[in-house]
């Protein structure tokens, strides 16, 4: 690494914004994206190479880039990286209405089905209603128990729910039951997959009447019983998440000007979540998201700020 030229450039990035049928135009309001009218969008892809959403450079040498020719045709930015695909993915999500039960694989069975990674996932909650909940895992003691509701439709009896508030840091392994309820906004870092298995969704319908496809036999594949345990995120200081996946900080930066350094990392990918301010003197502002390439360790920020800050 030490071989590598550094580059001090600041990668501004635009998101890619999916259309779901529980999403609303609330991206737009409250980060000021420039949204397709008339149109529900449930997740802004922030920091994505995959296909079905991906970023792309918004300024400098690289403008036009997609984050997935980025990473593949200039590797001094990112540390000459050894991952094929680029590893992480950043959303913020608007659930305006339930998002489906699901789960999603580990990278043992996602390589295995998809030649994929896994998805491994956290969320940090932007705002819910008071009382909120999530489904946060299951209650099924054995496999058989488990198959038994998810074939009778028992969901009452299987799904456990989560209290939920505003500023909570949620960590969801692969291999783990989940699902945001109506109304809750999140920022989500995850592995860089996009594989989702549905075990339930409300009776929805999809817009040519038909129900949405359920992945009932890969459920029972992969779902552990008891429920698989979820304090993997090793936490520490401002540190939500510091593990094999992923590290994610939480930036909340007062008015006055302050210096952040990370040594030794690889490259930084950033996204501002409140209010506006600089980066060594440019100016970021809410729904902004960045990448900071290898040799960029260290910055400085001004103005009343929170970001969050992930690499791995």
């Amino acid at each position: 690494m030490n071989n590598i030229k550094i580059s001090k450039e600041i990668i501004f990035l635009q998101p890619a914004f999916i259309a779901k049928l529980w999403g609303s135009q609330r991206l737009k309001q409250q980060f000021g994206f420039d949204l397709p009218e008339n149109t529900k969008i449930g997740e802004a892809w922030l920091v994505s190479a995959l296909e079905q959403g991906m970023s792309y450079v918004m300024n400098g040498r690289f403008k036009g880039y997609s984050l997935k020719q980025l990473y593949q045709e200039q590797k001094q930015l990112f540390a000459n990286a050894k991952e094929k695909e680029y590893p992480l993915l950043t959303k913020i999500l608007d659930a305006n209405d339930n998002l489906s039960v699901q789960i999603h694989p580990d990278d043992c069975y996602a390589k295995k089905h998809h030649q994929m990674l896994g998805k491994t996932e956290c969320w940090y909650v932007l705002d819910c209603p008071e009382n909120q909940q999530v489904v946060y895992g299951h209650h099924a003691q054995t496999k058989q128990e488990l198959v038994q509701w998810l074939d009778g439709n028992k969901f009452d009896h299987l799904l456990n729910y989560l209290p939920i508030k505003k500023d909570q840091f949620i960590y969801v392994p692969a291999l783990k039951i989940h699902g945001l309820l109506a109304n809750t906004l999140v920022f989500e870092l995850q592995q860089s997959s996009d594989i989702t298995y549905r075990l339930y969704d409300y009776n929805r319908l999809e817009k040519d009447g038909n129900p949405r496809k359920l992945h009932l036999s890969q459920t029972k594949d992969i779902v552990k019983t008891p429920d698989v345990e979820s304090s993997q995120a090793n936490g520490h200081n401002n540190y939500l998440v510091d593990n094999q996946f992923f590290k994610l900080v939480k930036i909340d930066n007062s008015n006055d000007a302050k210096t952040y350094h990370y040594p030794n990392v690889r490259w930084l990918q950033a996204t501002v979540l409140k209010g506006f301010g600089t980066i060594d003197g440019v100016k970021i502002k809410v729904g902004d998201s960045f990448i900071l390439p290898h040799g960029y360790e260290q910055f400085e920020l001004s103005g009343q700020l929170l970001i969050m800050l992930s690499y791995c």
